[in-house]
């Protein structure tokens, strides 16, 4: 019964983060590929993400002073290819969320169908592979009977390490234009539930992501505005990320995002002559939790380039795929 408590609680601190299921990113305009599979392919480029964000840094910490915050890495790649005569897309997703004792990692492999339509590039895409889910009972620590208000903690026996594993998929369309992008996308298709060992139980709801952006192009001035919106829900909550991103000559950039009811977030980056891309962004948290939250940092590396056997060079520089 005792190891049941603590798992529920674990996943209590997870619901913070709006069910902290699907990771939470601020750079989602930067990083289509992890929530949609019809997004492969896009940049006609092998296209590499790595992503690193630490939520409200130094907040959220157990009375022993271990940490509950949670901690997620992304990484992504993906490239188009002509498969049987098909224009197609292909690529590779690994994220691994962690809330303190608490693990899910998500491993996918991702094909897209590509179609050239009069409304721009179309994509649709599905993902298939395995979700990952842990416990790290024996670093959890408890007080001895009888010392409920003193200090001294323990580990205790009778939380062990567990952990259970399922298949899942996803799927998702994107289309794409020089003006503009659209993208919806369902994570969790098959509601996967891991299946613990010592009889814990977990699910993962299906998750729908709705995206959107418009490029606008200022007459006279080397500076591209572009809106976009980030919708997920996952048919019990939702939320919503509003941003308004501005582009100079394709080499810096820098915007401001709001999270309904949950956090203002300030980002930027740059392309260096070498072709990597640098994003941060900082949460700043605005909820009636923001006492006990601090900042949430987030930093995204990103490059592209390319391995077709064409003797002639091509150089892609867009802020849009960081």
């Amino acid at each position: 019964m005792a190891r049941r408590i603590v798992f529920f609680l674990l996943f209590c601190v997870a619901s913070f983060s709006w069910a902290q299921q699907y990771p939470q990113f601020s750079q989602n305009m930067f990083n289509h590929l992890t929530v949609n599979p019809g997004y492969a392919g896009t940049s006609e480029a092998v296209n590499v993400t790595l992503g690193n964000r630490q939520q409200w840094m130094g907040g959220f910490k157990a009375d022993n002073g271990s940490s509950m915050a949670p901690s997620t890495t992304v990484f992504g790649v993906d490239k188009d290819i002509n498969l049987l005569g098909w224009e197609s897309g292909i690529g590779l997703t690994i994220m691994n969320d962690q809330i303190g004792e608490f693990t899910s990692l998500f491993l996918s492999a991702i094909y897209s169908k590509r179609w050239e339509t009069d409304y721009g590039k179309l994509g649709v895409g599905l993902s298939l592979g395995l979700v990952n889910q842990g416990i790290k009972g024996s670093n959890l620590y408890t007080k001895p009977k009888g010392d409920l208000l003193g200090s001294t903690y323990h580990t205790d026996e009778q939380f062990p390490d567990d952990e259970g594993m399922a298949f899942d998929a996803g799927f998702g369309a994107f289309l794409e234009n020089k003006d503009y992008y659209l993208g919806i996308s369902v994570a969790h298709l098959n509601k996967p539930t891991p299946k613990f060992k010592d009889t814990y139980t977990t699910y993962l709801n299906r998750t729908v992501f709705i995206t959107g952006g418009y490029h606008i192009h200022l007459k006279k001035r080397p500076i591209v505005l572009i809106p976009s919106i980030f919708f997920k829900s996952n048919m019990s909550s939702y939320q919503i990320d509003w941003n308004i991103n501005g582009a100079l000559k394709d080499k810096y950039w820098g915007g401001l995002s709001y999270r309904m009811q949950d956090a203002i977030v300030l980002l930027g980056g740059v392309e260096l002559n070498n072709g990597l891309r640098i994003g941060y962004s900082y949460d700043v948290s605005i909820s009636k939790l923001s006492g006990a939250k601090n900042g949430s940092h987030e930093l995204m590396l990103g490059y592209r380039f390319d391995i077709s056997l064409e003797k002639r060079k091509k150089q892609y520089k867009s802020v849009r795929y960081l």
